[in-house]
């Protein structure tokens, strides 16, 4: 498939302050169907490309990147959507994502990629079609098999969005997700009351934003469902990262791909949650892996 693209509006930001290790540059490219595609590089090395998952942007990965900064080129890219790039668009689908990582892709030169999450399946959509990465590191990926990633809430969550109730939406995500039975019967308008509580302000906005977004990209996950034979045409030599905190649903999908992926090795670490490459959670433990699987 050829592509054509230019990249755009380089400058400098600083993410934290603390010096040339933590300072990103901010470069654009347009992707094949014109929509803008952000993401921000930080060190020096070989190019390594990272893709956040749902309801995150590039800035929820900016740690994870300063863990590979002494060693690579981080390139974390803003998807569809949100942060530096443009809106998903009416004809939303993951093939658009590919076409957006290959567009950086061919832009930095990077042979290495890191996908968490929603991430992890457009790299290893984007992987199968083409070869353009050499090594691969996916922290759970979201990869349905079997409909092991419900999609049951579906219904629900749009008509809250519909009514402005995000709350509402966020509430439904966060009951079909949880791994405790009894979370499917709390009632959402006491679930709503706890999020309101435990959420912090910022990091519920920066949430909020994404709700529709995240949507749509279930939306993806579910259509994708049982679809990982065709993973088996990945070359790259991949590494599967788990955390240990997680439905044994997340274990049997790993062992799957594990199978399916002819270059794997696979990790478990057992203290991590799912969102452990994310800032405020384990970004440090699980770049130092990815780190050594990259320079083995």
């Amino acid at each position: 498939m050829n592509h054509s693209f230019k990249i755009k509006n380089k400058g400098w930001i600083d993410i934290s302050g603390r010096g040339d290790a933590t300072s990103f540059t901010h470069s654009t490219v347009i992707s094949k169907d014109g929509t803008v595609i952000g993401y921000k590089s930080t060190g020096r090395g070989p190019g390594v490309i990272v893709l956040h998952g749902a309801l995150s942007s590039s800035d929820d990965l900016t740690h994870f990147a300063q863990e590979l900064a002494d060693s690579f080129t981080v390139h974390v890219i803003d998807r569809r959507g949100r942060g530096i790039s443009g809106p998903q668009g009416n004809e939303y689908s993951i093939r658009k994502e590919c076409e957006d990582l290959t567009a950086v892709q061919e832009a930095t030169g990077a042979t290495y990629l890191f996908g968490h999450s929603f991430g992890g399946l457009v790299a290893l959509e984007t992987a199968r079609m083409n070869n353009l990465f050499t090594k691969i590191a996916l922290y759970e990926p979201g990869v349905s098999i079997n409909g092991s990633i419900p999609t049951t809430w579906f219904p629900k969550y749009e008509k809250a969005l519909n009514k402005n109730d995000t709350y509402g939406a966020f509430a439904f995500f966060v009951r079909a997700f949880s791994p405790v039975n009894s979370m499917k019967l709390v009632p959402i308008w006491y679930l709503k009351l706890i999020l309101r509580i435990m959420l912090r302000k910022d990091h519920w906005k920066h949430m909020e934003r994404l709700l529709p977004e995240s949507l749509n990209e279930h939306k993806e996950v579910g259509r994708l469902d049982s679809t990982f034979s065709h993973y088996s045409a990945i070359e790259a030599d991949t590494l599967l990262i788990e955390g240990g905190k997680n439905p044994e649903s997340m274990g049997s999908t790993m062992r799957v791909l594990d199978q399916t992926i002819p270059n794997t090795k696979t990790l478990v670490l057992p203290k991590l949650s799912h969102l452990a490459p994310n800032n405020r959670n384990s970004p440090e433990v699980v770049g130092q892996q990815v780190k050594q699987h990259f320079l083995s």
